[in-house]
Parts: structure tokens; sequence; C-alpha cells
């Protein structure tokens, strides 16, 4: 996980591009197209030639992605196009350039006060710069979106197996940024979602929002074609913001204008839309993973080893595992089932230490609650234990 306890660019290193040769250059350059070609496999290989690459975001979405194989769901597809999108900084692309304006933008009108922040510290502006496109929700749904970055690269850059995926991730284009009150799960993999702009309750593919809905359950979002029997899906996790925020944006004509004002006014931060992770096969963040499967009193110790570099995350994600696999978990809980056997730690060690002796309909009964790719991973423990006798 990629912890910042001080912020980014507050001490000087030399920038990964200072330290690219000519070779590495080349791999980088593989990487990406492995990727815009749909394989993560060989993608990933390239990456990790690449010395200063070998920890990161990017490569665990590279090794999450090998580890689910090739018979994704539809939806997985084209959110990894979108994740695609907003790493596109291809200088004579269309994306590329669109990329560059967006993010200034962001950075100047949501994230001034990080620049500040790192230019009174004597901190490098460039890494501020590369943060804010990593890891912000406001610039990730602006450039891809308003400024229309997805239709660019779609246009751009898809070939082999990912353009395969061009349609579905197409019919996101042009979907409105909205408020929605996250309701109840409810079987079949679905959720209950209280639509604010329509008034009206829709069901859409259940990846777990409810995680990311917060205290009051109001969350800021698009839906979108999840591909999977005609039911809608958020196009990333949502955002989780008061009630009066959401509505105000599922009824404004210019959905960002209550945005910023709530901004202007202290309703919300700007540290608000940053995110660590990305997650392109479920909507719980590893902060949440690491929150439900570590006990109270213990939470705060974990959670300074995580920021010490420790993985918390897999070892959060394991234990709910073993509360899955002994009863200890809640059906409307599923979703972190889910999550947590999609961690690739867990997995590991689900796979090595907890399939012996197990009850091969406890995790048949969780299949049938989750989705796809999910269901796969638990379906595939089912197995093994039946085989483990």
């Amino acid at each position: 996980m990629n912890q910042k306890p001080t912020g980014p660019g507050f001490t000087r290193k030399p920038r990964v591009a200072d330290q690219m040769t000519s070779d590495l250059l080349t791999c980088v350059e593989r990487s990406y197209a492995a990727e815009r070609a749909g394989d993560a496999a060989e993608a990933l290989e390239w990456h990790l030639a690449v010395p200063m690459f070998q920890r990161g975001r990017h490569r665990a979405v590279l090794d999450r992605l090998v580890r689910l194989g090739d018979d994704l769901p539809p939806w997985v597809w084209a959110r990894w196009i979108v994740y695609q999108a907003t790493r596109c900084e291809d200088s004579e692309s269309a994306t590329g350039r669109m990329h560059r304006t967006a993010l200034k933008y962001a950075v100047e009108s949501v994230h001034a006060d990080q620049l500040a922040d790192c230019e009174e510290e004597g901190g490098d502006p460039i890494k501020t710069m590369a943060w804010v496109a990593s890891e912000s929700w406001f610039f990730q749904q602006l450039f891809v979106y308003e400024c229309g970055g997805l239709s660019m690269f779609l246009d751009e850059f898809p070939t082999g197996r990912l353009a395969e995926h061009v349609e579905l991730a197409r019919s996101w284009v042009g979907r409105r940024l909205s408020g929605y009150q996250v309701g109840a799960s409810l079987p079949g993999s679905r959720l209950r979602v209280y639509d604010a702009a329509t008034a009206s309750w829709v069901e859409v593919l259940d990846l777990g929002a409810r995680t990311s809905a917060g205290d009051e359950g109001w969350v800021l979002g698009r839906l979108v074609a999840s591909g999977i029997d005609d039911l809608p899906m958020f196009d990333v996790p949502p955002l989780a913001v008061p009630e009066r925020i959401a509505r105000e944006v599922a009824e404004a004509e210019r959905p960002w204008a209550p945005v910023t004002e709530a901004l202007a006014e202290g309703r919300l931060v700007q540290s608000q839309f940053m995110r660590e992770d990305y997650e392109l096969a479920t909507d719980v963040q590893e902060l949440d993973l690491v929150r439900f499967g570590t006990p109270a009193c213990d939470y705060e110790r974990v959670m300074g080893q995580l920021r010490g570099g420790r993985d918390e995350v897999g070892r959060a994600a394991y234990r709910i595992l073993q509360r899955a696999m002994d009863g200890g978990i809640a059906q409307r809980d599923a979703a972190y089932v889910a999550a947590a056997a999609q961690n690739p730690h867990a997995d590991s060690e689900a796979r090595s230490r907890l399939l012996r002796g197990g009850q091969v309909e406890v995790w048949s009964r969780w299949a049938a609650m989750v989705p796809e790719p999910a269901r796969s991973r638990l379906l595939d423990y089912a197995r093994l234990t039946r085989a483990a006798g």
C-alpha cells in the first residue's frame, strides 16, 4: 500500500524520470503496449523489469489482474480501460494533452493547498502533481468524463483483447454524476440504491458500495452499465458525502457546482478526494478491509504498522476469510468476503492453511452471495476443500 505519512514530495529525492535509461524506457513503453492490448501478464513482466517499479500501486493492480485470469467480467475490463485512461500521459496524443490540462485545473481549483504545503516544505511540486493524478477522485472523474479523457483514450489506444471491450466502456461516456443513498444488499449480488435525481430506488450490481458510503449512507457517483443482466453499477467506488451535498449534486444543472461550493464553504475538504488504492474488481477499499478485519482493540496498533510499511491489508483480509469460514460474518457483509478472497496475500494463505478440514458448503454459500470474479475464487475454495477431504 502506498503510504505517505508526511505527504508527497516533502523530501527531495531523484525523480523516477531522472533515473531512466533508454533500455528502461523501452520496458515502460512495452508495458504500456501490452496493457493497452489487454495482456496484464506481459504488462506486469515488463513493468517489473524496471527496478524502481518493484513496489507501488500500479504493480499491485496488474498483479491482481493476472491472478484473476483472463476470464474477467465485462465491467472489470471496462474499469481497467478507465484506469488506463487516467494514467495516459503520452505527450503526442490528444489523451495525454487533455490529461495535463485537466490535472493543472484540478490542482489549481481543488488541490492548491496540497501544492502550497509541498512548496512550503521545500518539496517537489512535480511529485504533488503526480500524487493528485494518481489518487484524486476529483481529478479522475473530471478528466475521464467532463474533459472527455475516456472517449479520447478509446479512440487512440485499445488494441487486441482490450479493444473487444471498448463498446461497454464507451457506453459510460456522458453518464451523469449524481447523489445516491446506499441501501441494503439483496440476494443475487444486488444492492438497493436511492437515486436522488429521480427520487426512486434502483437495483445495482453489489460490489460493496455500502462500505464506501460512510456514516450517513450517501455518496457521489455515476451509474454505468455493468454488462451483467442489464444491471447498472458504480463506475468506480463512490465517494462518501453528507446527504445535503449528495442531494445538491443530484438536483444541480451543473453537478460539479455544489461540489466546488461545498469546498469553498468548508463542508468538504480536498483530502476527502484522495484514495491510496484503486480497485478494479471490488468497491471495497483496502483501508475498509483493515477496519473490518481488525479487532477494535488492535486497530490503532495495526494502522501504525500499516503506515510503517507492513502488509496489514493482506493480514486483515485473511482474518476476514477465517471469520467467514467460522460463521463470524453476517450475510449483509458478503462484499468484504469477496474483496478478501481477491487479496493476493489472503488468497495464498487461505490456499495453504485454511482449506484443509473445512466445510465445502461454507464456501459454496458465500460464492452464491457475490458476483464474479470473486464467485469463482470462492467456488475454487470449495473445490479445494472437497479435495482436501
